[in-house]
């Protein structure tokens, strides 16, 4: 089971291996007006996490190798530096952002107590919802076990070949490198990666909030409006969920950063190197500089190599708005060129994501389906609105009721004006920076809007598209209301508190369910699994697919799908249901549908010598666990087929069976 120990010193070891390059990184290429401290975290994450990703399929991936190339960025750094340009004080104020960065910590503490266990006074295991999300845990031990890249897909292979990913996974790269200098599970890799992933976003918060007004006070304000969560809380208590529920759709992932680290922190780290791209672009458009241009090309590579829809798709429409406003801006001169670095910046980032962006475009053609994108306003209102008024009004709506709902410390936006209007006592390069980070944020809101994906169930574009938006209008929150603050203007103050304090109780909400969990009929049953994942790698090469059911164990979780295999089997699966099968597996929604009637019939224990052939054959299962939780317990399949063997059996509880061997001349 995962230790809360092992977590923290993983989080001390991710630290070491991304704040250092980060702060020589940021340093070299002269961000200007935010200490290098601040940026450093996200920094770093980006900028060796892809040297490692382009260097590991020719050199490996093991300790020694990760160690090597994070020297080799920490002394490459100072070389990506002008020469004709002194190196600046990027450190200026450092100590005043101390607090700001403490406070993010403990922030940060809440997405990571969402991975871990609890453990309750009788032995059972409670796990925190967003915990389903992180069953992609199985790619880590993929990486940190085997030390390929690409990795194998650990979800499934066609006749036990070892498949392709199609997944953004460069933030699960990230988690497997500190599992192999640890020596973590994947479990406690992840958590202590949620950990740094949230930190680094929040310590970016923080820094935008000093860029704009540098005193130790607006960083506090700005993590405050980080931390707010959603009125949906108090509209209830206040109007009651009777009345409210039927005007507004139920909440959905588009929320606060805390909200969606705890869920998919790999889109909140994206957010941060799509935020850190367009604050590098609005520097290289005042100083050309080619150091700055390899950074930023990597930046943009990162953001997509962890998130497709806000790397991508986001950064693609947000980011090319802010390269277009920041070219008609004036001074004329200087265009062409930063026109000209752009463009080899964004080559630079298509050589960098090539492997991932090919492996998805083949998954998705075997895949079939249509657009994975199509217009359509977010969904709003509820059902007490007529439902042929809904698409017109959900328009203003999503801007008139949802954002200030969802996101009440948005007073930013405000404080963007403010900077804008102000110009800030003529400083061109406050200006320009500002007018970046706002288009960026207004396109990434309107993505959201008007955007939907369709290649999984949920809407991840529009849930995750916002994530820029909400870390750079933190940022402005923070500074406007400092700023208010010192011209003592209290009843401006009062209803910026007003706005952060109201979505609080929704932040209480989930930092109290992530530290609580929810218990479940399956929790005892799951505190025994790690001794039967132990037994499963003793019996069972680390290379060889198992079967195992699916649905087991399915309370742990709203959704059913197997957290014991993913979270502690360390071993690949032939088919591990169709939730995962949907981010992983190059199939057909019949080819999904067809496998998870497979592997239900086979262990309800109505599975037929066809259906464990079919298993043997097209899906390449080596081995099968069966649990005293199964319908094949007492009536097994597997006992009497001539394909496995019983290697181990604990008496009650599970079945381990292997794949026998082919004859010479004969099919397996």
């Amino acid at each position: 089971m995962a230790s809360t120990a092992h977590m923290l010193f993983s989080i001390f070891a991710g630290l070491a291996l991304w704040c250092g390059p980060g702060w020589l990184v940021a340093r070299a290429v002269m961000i200007r007006g935010a200490p290098a401290i601040a940026l450093a975290p996200a920094l770093g994450w980006a900028v060796q996490n892809m040297a490692m990703l382009a260097l590991a399929p020719i050199i490996g991936l093991s300790r020694s190798t990760i160690l090597l190339v994070t020297a080799f960025v920490c002394v490459g750094a100072p070389l990506l530096r002008s020469a004709r340009t002194a190196l600046p004080k990027t450190d200026a104020g450092a100590r005043l952002l101390l607090p700001a960065l403490a406070v993010a910590a403990l922030l940060a503490c809440i997405p990571a107590a969402a991975v871990l266990p609890k453990v309750g006074a009788d032995g059972a295991i409670a796990l925190a919802t967003p915990i389903y999300d992180h069953a992609k845990i199985a790619l880590i031990d993929e990486i940190a076990l085997h030390g390929v890249v690409p990795p194998a897909n650990p979800v499934f292979g066609s006749g036990g070949a070892p498949g392709v990913i199609s997944y953004y996974y460069l933030w699960h790269f990230g988690a497997a490198q500190i599992a192999i200098l640890t020596g973590a599970m994947g479990w406690e890799a992840d958590a202590a990666t949620t950990f740094l992933s949230a930190f680094a976003a929040l310590a970016l918060v923080a820094g935008i909030a000093f860029r704009f007004r540098p005193s130790a006070i607006a960083p506090l304000l700005a993590l405050a409006a980080a931390a707010s969560g959603s009125l949906r809380p108090i509209l209830a208590s206040l109007f009651g969920a009777a009345r409210v529920d039927p005007m507004i759709e139920p909440a959905t992932g588009l929320a606060g950063v805390l909200y969606q680290a705890s869920w998919s922190p790999h889109h909140v780290a994206s957010a941060s190197s799509v935020v850190l791209a367009v604050w590098l672009l609005a520097q290289v458009r005042a100083r050309p500089s080619r150091g700055a241009t390899v950074v930023l090309a990597v930046l943009i590579a990162a953001g997509f190599d962890s998130s497709l829809w806000v790397g991508g798709v986001t950064f693609a429409l947000g980011g090319g708005a802010a390269v277009l406003m920041l070219a008609v801006r004036r001074p004329i001169g200087g265009r062409g060129r930063f026109l000209a670095l752009v463009a080899a910046a964004t080559l630079g980032a298509g050589a960098l994501v090539a492997p991932i962006l090919l492996a998805q475009l083949q998954v998705a053609a075997a895949r079939g389906g249509g657009p994975p994108i199509r217009i359509e306003p977010f969904a709003v209102l509820g059902p007490a609105v007529p439902a042929g008024l809904r698409m017109i009004l959900d328009i203003p709506a999503y801007w008139l009721v949802l954002l200030p709902i969802e996101f009440p410390a948005f007073a930013g936006a405000a404080g963007l004006a403010m900077m804008l209007h102000r110009r800030h006592r003529g400083e061109a390069g406050t200006n320009r920076l500002a007018s970046a980070l706002g288009t960026l944020s207004l396109g990434a809101l309107a993505i959201s809007a008007f955007l939907v994906s369709t290649a999984g169930e949920n809407n991840d574009l529009g849930w995750r598209a916002v994530l820029p938006a909400v870390l750079v209008l933190s940022g402005f929150a923070g500074a406007a209301i400092a700023g208010i603050l010192q011209r003592r203007r209290w009843l401006a103050i009062g209803a910026a508190a007003a706005l952060i304090a109201a979505g609080l109780p929704d932040s209480w909400v989930l930092a109290t369910g992530n530290l609580r969990g929810v218990h479940s009929v399956d929790g005892e049953t799951f505190a025994g699994d790690p001794a039967l994942w132990a037994a499963v790698r003793r019996e069972v090469a680390a290379d060889v697919r198992i079967a195992s059911n699916p649905g087991r164990l399915e309370q742990l979780t709203p959704w059913p799908i197997n957290l014991s295999w993913a979270l502690l089997s360390r071993r690949r699966s032939c088919f591990a249901g169709p939730e995962m099968a949907l981010a992983f597996a190059p199939l057909t929604p019949q080819q999904r549908s067809e496998a998870a009637d497979l592997f239900a019939r086979v262990f309800d224990g109505t599975g037929v010598p066809a259906d464990l052939a079919h298993m043997r054959l097209s899906f390449g299962c080596g081995a099968v666990v069966v649990t005293a939780q199964d319908g094949a317990w007492r009536n097994d399949p597997f006992a009497a087929s001539p394909l496995f063997r019983l290697a181990q059996e604990e008496v009650g509880r599970w079945r381990i069976y292997v794949a026998v061997a082919s004859q010479p001349g004969t099919s397996p």
